[in-house]
């Protein structure tokens, strides 16, 4: 029975990618067919190129992307940052009591939601902005920086730090536990070490290596990010993904080659960097014995 399980396994796996990679395949086909007008009624006479030249000759869509990977770095960097030095500080309560069910609370709260959220509390006419001028530290709603529709991104680096810190503080706590990190620093401590270089030297590293697949997963889903930007996000410049909705999805339907022109540049480049990392993993990997 068990050589029977282990052969349908082997038989279904590839199986499975092979549709995986096929569906993806298909759709990257499709998109680049929808991109120089192969699929368009009537169909093109030829291969309409116009969109890719207007890809590399127009800077929309690269500075949406410098700007999303900007964002996802900032925010990414900061919840980090925000999330060891929780962890630090709280050091076990964080999987007792109270604490342990509030930080669950962010992660039911959908994108949607979190942005009406962040609309009704950040706006220039919201609950923040109306107690600041409660209190007499602004003078009128328009003194409130303004957080919603912001060119600078603040008001959704803001939000998706309130919602991927609670994750990655209740991540470092379980992997800490996984690590045995309590013995590990006093380990550190019965060499000399105090407790800011226990955690500089061993700590910190330890909780960064072990966390890098989650930390390039959610990187991934910041990076692709669509309800947050489109609800609280400036026009211009825009994340991304709204940018390619914005051209597929409009009125303008000579706009929809180059959104799809986007669409396919973008997925091959996440393709090319995956590549690229899987080849680093690998070589680093079949070098050490």
């Amino acid at each position: 029975m068990n050589t029977s399980s282990a052969t349908d396994g082997r038989l279904w796996l590839p199986l499975f990618a092979l549709l995986c990679a096929g569906s993806v395949a298909l759709a990257l086909l499709l998109t680049l067919a929808h991109s120089v007008g192969m699929l368009d009624w009537p169909s093109a006479a030829g291969l309409d190129v116009a969109a890719w030249r207007a890809l590399f000759t127009q800077r929309g869509f690269w500075q949406s992307l410098i700007y999303s990977v900007a964002l996802t770095v900032i925010t990414l960097c900061l919840a980090v940052a925000l999330a060891v030095t929780l962890f630090a500080l709280l050091g076990e309560r964080v999987r007792h009591g109270w604490l342990a069910r509030l930080l669950l609370l962010p992660l039911a709260v959908p994108p949607v939601v979190a942005a009406l959220m962040a609309f009704t509390l950040l706006a220039d006419s919201g609950f923040v902005s109306r107690l600041t001028h409660a209190l007499g530290w602004t003078a009128t709603p328009a003194d409130f920086p303004s957080f919603i529709f912001d060119p600078g991104g603040r008001g959704i680096v803001i939000t998706h730090l309130v919602m991927v810190t609670p994750l990655l503080l209740l991540l470092f706590d379980n992997l800490a536990t996984h690590l045995r990190l309590a013995a590990l620093m006093q380990q550190g401590a019965a060499l000399g070490a105090n407790r800011a270089q226990a955690w500089r030297r061993i700590a910190l590293p330890l909780l960064l290596r072990h966390a890098r697949p989650v930390l390039a997963v959610y990187g991934l889903a910041l990076l692709g990010a669509y309800e947050l930007p489109l609800l609280i996000g400036a026009a211009q410049p825009g994340m991304v993904a709204v940018t390619i909705q914005r051209a597929v999805a409009g009125y303008d339907l000579a706009q929809r080659p180059l959104g799809y022109a986007m669409a396919s540049t973008y997925f091959l480049l996440m393709l090319a960097s995956w590549a690229f990392l899987q080849l680093r993993t690998t070589r680093r990997d079949g070098r050490m014995p």
